[in-house]
């Protein structure tokens, strides 16, 4: 087919203006139509074998048009894009379609690419030195009381749902679970649910609907002991112990990942770095389709997604300049064991690659 192209680009993002030409388009038009007739059955005629006119006239003249015009758009358009050299970042959209019969066909493609970034040599970054991560005895204290929560027995009982109990409950065959006095509207309304009754229930939006209450149980919690032995602690000293390890890990995690962020986001800063716009209106309505948000909230998520996506291509251009960027097997491994999926370990280990690289070369120039 070879349609004819010319591409206009800036920094982040490629306009790629198509021409398939008359004769081409002919070509196309001859290929479209065995296709319809293997498809479309015109009463009288076997299979493939009605005539031209009859068979335009069966499927819809008008109707063909627009379907011819579509089939030669998709079979440029992957044409052109198997010649750009670029990461395309965004669904490529087809624009300002110039379509007559026995006449060239134009259109344009449009779509964001991953921004032509310089790295400065030296980085000249100023980041603040982060406090040493803390873990409280309220940390502490609050960890373990979810642990001996966790480890306690459900006995079941005969009276009302009182603060504390759990309710178990369904609808149709899916059952849930929630605890009586608990956060938000759901443990407010199962207090006083008895087995056996229907009741109804509503979250914080929509009308409420009738469920089956299966079972009403009292959380008896186990001793200090015994909920130390259940995570194969010796004594609860031990158990506290290990929950305070595991804290200051997290805390440190946590820290850790915020200096990643504020190292990326202060290059990205010094870059004037900004992300393409076809992309952040993308998955914009990705994300509120995905989380049922309504428009109201869209600006703050717009806000949220411009500073993601701004660490996520600029640590993609560091990785991919410093030789960071993880192979496939090394992915792959390492989603096996850690149960996720290949793209977010990849995205996480691109992120941690790329923002190191830029703590340690600040600091080395510091």
């Amino acid at each position: 087919m070879n349609p004819s192209t010319r591409t206009e680009s800036t920094n982040c993002e490629v306009t790629v203006h198509i021409e398939v030409s008359s004769d081409t388009l002919r070509a196309q038009e001859e290929e479209f139509l065995k296709k319809v007739a293997e498809e479309v059955r015109v009463p009288g005629f076997r299979q493939g074998k009605a005539p031209r006119d009859l068979l335009l006239r069966h499927y819809g003249e008008q109707a063909f048009l627009e379907d011819l015009r579509d089939y030669v758009v998709r079979r440029a358009a992957k044409e052109a894009l198997a010649r750009v050299s670029e990461e395309i970042l965004s669904t490529p959209k087809v624009e300002g379609v110039q379509f007559r019969r026995g006449e060239a066909l134009t259109f344009r493609l449009r779509f964001a690419v991953l921004p032509r970034v310089n790295l400065p040599d030296p980085l000249d970054l100023s980041l603040p030195e982060a406090p040493p991560a803390e873990v409280t005895e309220a940390d502490v204290e609050e960890a373990l009381a979810r642990l001996r929560r966790d480890a306690a027995v459900l006995e079941p009982k005969s009276g009302p749902a009182e603060q504390g109990d759990v309710v178990q409950f369904r609808r149709g065959e899916r059952v849930w679970q929630g605890e009586v006095g608990g956060e938000g509207r759901l443990g407010r309304q199962l207090l006083g649910a008895r087995a056996g009754q229907r009741v109804a229930l509503s979250g914080e939006s929509g009308p409420s609907q009738d469920f089956e209450v299966m079972g009403v149980y009292k959380v008896v919690l186990p001793t200090l002991e015994e909920a130390a032995a259940h995570y194969g602690q010796e004594s609860w000293e031990g158990l506290r112990e290990e929950v305070r390890q595991e804290l200051v890990r997290q805390a440190e995690h946590r820290q850790r990942d915020e200096e990643r962020r504020a190292a990326l986001d202060a290059l990205a800063d010094r870059l004037g770095l900004e992300v393409p716009p076809l992309l952040l209106a993308e998955r914009v309505e990705e994300e509120m389709r995905a989380l049922g948000l309504r428009r109201e909230a869209k600006d703050e998520l717009e806000a949220a997604l411009k500073r993601r996506l701004r660490r996520e291509l600029l640590a993609q251009v560091i990785a991919r300049r410093q030789g960071l960027t993880p192979n496939r097997e090394e992915v792959r491994q390492l989603a096996q064991a850690l149960g996720r999926e290949e793209g977010e370990v990849e995205g996480r280990l691109v992120f941690e690659r790329a923002a190191d690289w830029v703590l340690t070369q600040t600091r080395r120039s510091a």
